[in-house]
Parts: C-alpha cells; sequence; structure tokens
C-alpha cells in the first residue's frame, strides 16, 4: 500500500474481478489501537484519524488475501473479506468506499496517478 488503502485495494479487486468488503471495527482493531499519535492529530484538526487509515499514502504497508479459515502468520490481520460479484470493487461495512470517504471528509480513495 502506498497510494491508500482504499485505492491499492480497489485496483487489486479491479484486477481479480472481486469484491473487497473491508470492516471497519477490524481496521480499527488493526491500526488505531492502541490509541497514538494519530487519533492525537486527529483530535487537534477535527478529523477522524480513520481516513489517515483509509485513504492516506505512503504507508508501504503490505495487503495480502488468504483462503477463508486459514491460520494467519505473524503479524498479518484480518480487515475484511473477499467475495465474488458482477462488479469489481471495495466496500467497507458493505458500502461503497467513495462514500465511506467522502463521510469521512476525503476528496478521494487515495492518490490518484496522473488525474
Amino acid at each position: 500500500m502506498s497510494d491508500g488503502l482504499l485505492a491499492d485495494t480497489g485496483h487489486l479487486a479491479t484486477a481479480s474481478g472481486v469484491v473487497l468488503d473491508l470492516d471497519r471495527a477490524a481496521l480499527v482493531q488493526a491500526c488505531l489501537t492502541p490509541e497514538g499519535p494519530l487519533q492525537q492529530v486527529g483530535a487537534a484538526l477535527g478529523v477522524d484519524p480513520l481516513v489517515w487509515v483509509l485513504t492516506g499514502g505512503e504507508d508501504h504497508a503490505l495487503v495480502a488475501t488468504f483462503p477463508a479459515g486459514t491460520p494467519l502468520p505473524e503479524p498479518w490481520r484480518p480487515i475484511g473479506a473477499v467475495r465474488a460479484a458482477e462488479r469489481a470493487g471495495v466496500l467497507v461495512d458493505g458500502r461503497p468506499a467513495e462514500v465511506v470517504a467522502r463521510e469521512l471528509g476525503a476528496e478521494g480513495t487515495g492518490h490518484a496517478h496522473f488525474g
């Protein structure tokens, strides 16, 4: 991940012809627990730090898919599920990623190369 979780998982979903449904609570647990600098800065700016988890870039983290029921190696954490779908894309708790990003105050789902 370097262009934002929503943007980069969107590329993965589109290329694979699937829906990636991210779990907001799992993301908070994996990325915002325990509380730290993101929450402090978010509170000072009046911003939900989840917006940075979902759309922030230059994190250079990895995302991968594993078959259902596979025990994940440390330090991997489940943050959602992959589903077959007629239309590929990314959801957050079953809602379109673009809608969730906009509600959190983001201008898009991540960095957009070439416009």
